[in-house]
């Protein structure tokens, strides 16, 4: 959290306190937080629930969308995260211009960290759903990159061209690109990284961040822990399990090296709306375009809001 900007402390507690009592659920002044990026998860002491925040109202089409999401895998048996029942959602905070979800609460303190290749099951269980009946909406990751771009005002006008240029280039080559795997419904998580992962009450691996679900191509769930292994060192050992539970390895496959540079120019932008709530945000955001820019294939740092 910080003292301004999107996450300022005062009015995501403020938030909180309001979420919790519109919901009964039991009031603090001092909710735990969990998470923070793009956006605020909180648990709420003596209850297994998370308050989860975004942190504007112009993203409730967005949460309605991950409610419809998240209560369609409840559904059809996925292992995913679970929104708290009996309660109207998402819920929009008037005093504080935010939007919130309230989900059921998984305890990760006793279980280990969560490796690449427990991802393996969940995703090719995802990667064999049918399309559900309501709109899934498809994979844009170019148009989700030109709207962070044209959102942002905190970079550079140099840095802000050669983003705009890069997008413009992968637009051309992605559309060249095809993709070899089968895939059912084309239904895919679209941020598969073990960061989204988590460990269910008996230890089988649970998908969360539902938000960039969509009907795309199944390689992009393949990419993030592929890019993972290059610029955080995570263990190679582990992608190769990953790969070989899930049937498909894209190592080989020539479009690779344009999803894998798109995945690393996705998550750069993604942060570009927070960017200016916190410094070490915006510092290791300049650290990793200036690799991109460099093609330098320096290790990244992942990313954490300060103060």
């Amino acid at each position: 959290m910080t003292s301004r900007g999107p996450f300022a402390q005062h009015r995501l507690h403020r938030t909180v306190q309001l979420a919790c009592r519109h919901a009964g659920l039991p009031q603090t002044d001092e909710p735990e937080l969990i998470h923070v990026t793009m956006n605020a998860l909180f648990k709420i002491p003596g209850v297994p629930v998370i308050v989860r925040i975004a942190p504007s109202a112009s993203l409730l089409a967005d949460t309605e969308r991950l409610v419809q999401v998240a209560r369609w895998l409840d559904a059809v048996g996925f292992p995913a995260v679970r929104l708290l029942p009996e309660i109207p959602q998402p819920l929009l905070i008037d005093e504080t211009d935010y939007i919130v979800t309230f989900w059921l609460y998984l305890p990760q303190d006793a279980r280990p960290t969560p490796r690449a290749y427990e991802l393996a099951g969940p995703l090719r269980q995802l990667h064999a759903l049918r399309t559900p009946e309501f709109d899934l909406p498809r994979w844009e990751p170019i148009r989700e990159m030109r709207e962070r771009l044209a959102d942002s005002s905190t970079l550079s006008p140099d840095d802000r061209a050669w983003l705009g240029d890069s997008v413009h280039q992968f637009d051309e080559q992605l559309g060249d690109l095809t993709y070899p795997l089968p895939h059912r419904g084309g239904v895919t998580h679209g941020d598969a990284y073990i960061g989204n992962l988590l460990h269910g009450p008996h230890g089988e691996p649970v998908l969360c961040d539902l938000d960039s679900l969509c009907r795309g191509p199944a390689e992009w769930d393949l990419v993030p822990e592929l890019v993972a292994c290059i610029r955080y060192q995570r263990p190679i050992a582990d992608y190769d399990l990953l790969c070989q539970y899930h049937g498909a390895d894209i190592r080989t496959w020539s479009g690779r090296p344009v999803l894998r540079r798109l995945r690393e120019l996705k998550v750069l932008t993604a942060v570009l709306p927070v960017l200016d709530s916190s410094p070490g945000l915006a510092e290791q955001v300049c650290l990793r375009l200036r690799g991109l820019r460099e093609g330098a294939e320096v290790p990244w740092t992942p990313f954490r809001m300060t103060h």
